[in-house]
Parts: structure tokens; C-alpha cells; sequence
């Protein structure tokens, strides 16, 4: 399971998501994963759902992603790689769930923020526009999270600090054992590429995060 929370600002974009995950077919898990990924300095990467869909191409989109800083052409490309990973999933594995969604986020070549959300309901073949958001993966979750950033959480504000800590209450409020209270999240920003980990006692560490790219 994922929960995953995300806001476009005027100057960058912001996702959290927390770290655990899964080992399908299996009661074991990990609380390290990194499921915001940062594919170039300009365009980052979240997921929730099925994490053998997105491993079969992220590492191919993110090479594809080292070649260009355009949004739309990493968008499109992407659509191509996890709609041919969904249908080779969907035949390797038939009888399985196969739920999954990921975030594009970036600038424009006017540096206006963009965030597109694409799901595997219509193999990835359509980009929806996001501001404010989130999605728990699967869905038994999505009712407490929607009623707990509504009733706690003022969007309209600016400051950073205001929704890592909102955020990541946000994610440890949720009692699933397949969500850990350890988050991970990436703040997008023209000034540069900033990663945020809050523990499960809420102690937060930023970080300024350079690639080699």
C-alpha cells in the first residue's frame, strides 16, 4: 500500500509518500523505499500501486529523462514505456490486480510548474493536470486521508514547513500496517532539488539533492 500527497506551488512542486512496501504474495516488507524519485533536475517521478510495473522501465525513462529537460517529451515517452510494461504484466500475471499510478512533475519551457497524473485504467494514455492531491493505493484509506487534509489543512498557505509537517501527520494519522509512519518526499524548485524524510516521531532532516546529470 501507498499514501501519496502532492501540491503544485507558484515556484515548484512538492510530493510525499510514505516508505513501506510490500513484498507481493508475502507478509514481509521494507520501510526504505523511495517511491519519489527524481528522473533529472527538472522532472521528478511518484508512484503508488504495483511496483513491478514501474520497475520493468523506470530506469529506461530515467536515461531517456538525462538526454532532455522537456516535460512534454519525458510525459510522452513515459506513456509508451508503462503502457507496454502494464500489458506484459497484464499477461505474465492474469489473474492479479495490476492498479497503478504515477505523477509526472517538472517545468515547462517557461518555467511554469507542471504536475500530470496517469493511471492504468486507460493504460496511461491520458495525462490529467494536478494542483493539490493524493491517492492512498489501494483506496480503503483515501475516505480518513481526504477527511483529515480537509479539516487540517489550509492549501491556500505558501510556507514549505507548513505542509511537511501537515503532510506527514497526514500519513502517520493513517492505521494500516502497510503504510509506515516514515515518510519521503521531493521539493521541485528552480533554485534547485530538495529531499525531506520525516521519521515516525516527526523529526525532519532536508537535504539539498544534487545528480549527476
Amino acid at each position: 500500500m501507498t499514501a501519496l500527497i502532492g501540491k503544485k506551488f507558484k515556484n515548484g512542486v512538492f510530493i510525499m509518500a510514505d516508505k513501506r512496501i510490500t513484498y507481493r504474495g508475502t507478509e514481509n516488507f521494507s520501510d526504505d523505499e523511495k517511491k519519489v524519485i527524481a528522473l533529472n533536475q527538472n522532472v521528478i517521478f511518484a508512484f503508488a500501486g504495483v511496483k513491478n510495473i514501474i520497475d520493468t522501465c523506470i530506469e529506461e525513462l530515467k536515461m531517456f529523462s538525462l538526454g532532455t529537460s522537456s516535460i512534454e517529451e519525458i510525459e510522452a515517452q513515459s506513456q509508451k514505456f508503462f503502457r507496454n510494461s502494464l500489458e506484459m504484466f497484464k499477461k505474465l500475471y492474469p489473474e492479479q490486480e495490476y492498479a497503478t499510478i504515477y505523477i509526472l512533475a517538472g517545468f515547462t519551457a517557461d518555467g511554469i510548474p507542471r504536475v500530470t497524473y496517469f493511471s492504468s485504467d486507460d493504460d496511461f494514455q491520458k495525462g490529467n493536470p494536478l494542483d493539490f492531491f493524493y491517492k492512498t493505493f489501494p483506496n480503503t484509506e483515501m475516505m480518513y486521508l481526504r477527511n483529515y487534509l480537509i479539516n487540517e489543512v489550509d492549501d491556500t498557505r505558501t510556507d514549505m514547513n507548513y505542509f511537511i509537517i501537515k503532510f506527514s501527520s497526514a500519513i502517520r494519522q493513517i492505521n494500516n500496517e502497510k503504510v509506515s509512519k516514515d515518510t519521503y518526499s521531493l521539493f521541485l524548485t528552480q533554485n534547485g532539488l530538495f529531499e525531506i524524510d520525516v521519521d515516525e516521531d516527526g523529526i525532519i532532516k532536508i537535504d539539498q539533492k544534487n545528480l549527476d546529470c
